[in-house]
């Protein structure tokens, strides 16, 4: 099973300055649960009036699908070099 990030680094670097952070995404993840959670009648709902319709089943799929691309995200980094500027954000 495949986690999501739980930390994403940030680094921008300029000619005079340079930003580094460290990004706590767990806490982004529980308050994301917590909508989700939230919002699932209404899906289930929309998921009763669309399924003649052919939509149900995408509708019921959303959630799911988009959990995996957000556990995809790990370990991806991602490194930007201009002349004068670097920007790297990495997920772990």
């Amino acid at each position: 099973m495949n986690y999501p990030p739980l930390i994403m680094r940030l680094d921008v670097s300029g000619q005079r300055r340079r930003l580094s952070l460290w990004i706590p995404l767990f806490l982004v993840w529980l308050f994301a649960a917590a909508v989700v959670i939230a919002l699932a009648p209404l899906m289930l709902i929309a998921v009763a009036i669309l399924w003649p319709f052919s939509w149900g089943k995408l509708v019921l799929l959303f959630v799911p699908l988009v959990c995996g691309c957000l556990c995809a995200l790990r370990g991806l980094e991602v490194d930007l070099k201009q002349s004068n500027r670097l920007l790297f954000i990495s997920f772990k």
